[in-house]
């Protein structure tokens, strides 16, 4: 059976597994699932539809399940909820919304959220991403996996974001950020994420990555025909399809280089 503090309150219609520890002044109502190992250290309040995975993490002052921040939602009517993976690690006052469809707000696994990060309705986490203090992520977005948002780093909604990219913090986007590529200080320029390329085992595409971030972010070409001379440049190399595909499904567009130009090889980082 949970280990349930006395003062905290539960919904009969929760579905905790036997090794759930619900700290004191938690509040767990409507349908909530948590499995195993799941721990809400206090103060944390979940509003179901909710179903969450193993072994995750809950910090004071942690809120999720609540209607969407929208003037045309009717908070009366709950669709789908949030559906959240193993070992994610929320810390204080992270906020999670529901989702506005039929298809759930959804964290994947082994995710970061730091303090005071917000996910807002019908957002898409992958798995392995950090998100640092502060961290806003708006509506709609979607968010691959092994992504690192810097403090106070903030995602325009419907805002799509590539596998392995990096914002660097105080930085917010508005157009979607591709695979693999890093946009920092101190004006927005972006690099390629080079020691996270080869941190994981990518190594070998580093060259074919250079030349399709050349063509994106250099050659001044339009995204469909960027996209053509990426794919065309590829030579089967599946880490640039993956970045020619995610520039043919943007519908935001590409977030741009900066008006300061770049060689490739001063906006690398170093080792």
């Amino acid at each position: 059976m949970a280990n349930i503090h006395p003062t905290s309150i539960v919904d009969e219609q929760a579905n905790l597994a036997s090794d759930v520890e619900v700290g004191p002044f938690c509040i767990i109502e409507g349908a909530v699932t948590l499995g195993e190992g799941c721990r809400l250290i206090s103060h944390i309040h979940l509003k179901g539809p909710m179903t969450v995975g193993t072994n995750n993490l809950f910090y004071p002052q942690v809120c999720m399940g609540f209607a969407p921040q929208s003037r045309r939602e009717d908070h009366n009517v709950t669709k789908a909820g949030i559906v959240i993976g193993n070992d994610n690690l929320f810390r204080e006052g992270v906020t999670v919304h529901r989702a506005s469809s039929d298809i759930p707000t959804t964290i994947g696994n082994n995710n970061f959220l730091m303090a005071y990060s917000h996910l807002g309705h019908d957002v898409i986490l992958g798995n392995h991403c950090t998100l640092a203090n502060t961290s806003l992520i708006a509506g709609h977005v979607h968010i691959a996996d092994h992504v690192n948002l810097g403090g106070t780093g903030g995602i325009h909604q419907f805002c799509r974001v590539g596998r392995l990219s990096m914002i660097s913090g105080t930085m917010a986007i508005t157009r979607d950020l591709p695979p693999f590529v890093m946009l920092h200080q101190p004006i927005g320029a972006v690099s390629l994420n080079i020691i996270g390329l080869r941190r994981a085992g990518y190594s070998e595409h580093i060259p074919a990555i250079k030349k399709a971030f050349k063509i994106l972010f250099r050659e001044h070409h339009s995204n469909p025909v960027a996209a053509k001379l990426i794919r065309e440049s590829a030579n089967g190399d599946p880490l640039v399809l993956e970045i020619a595909e995610f520039i043919e499904a943007s519908k935001r567009g590409i977030v741009p280089a900066t008006l300061k130009r770049f060689k490739l090889e001063e906006s690398e980082p170093q080792d």
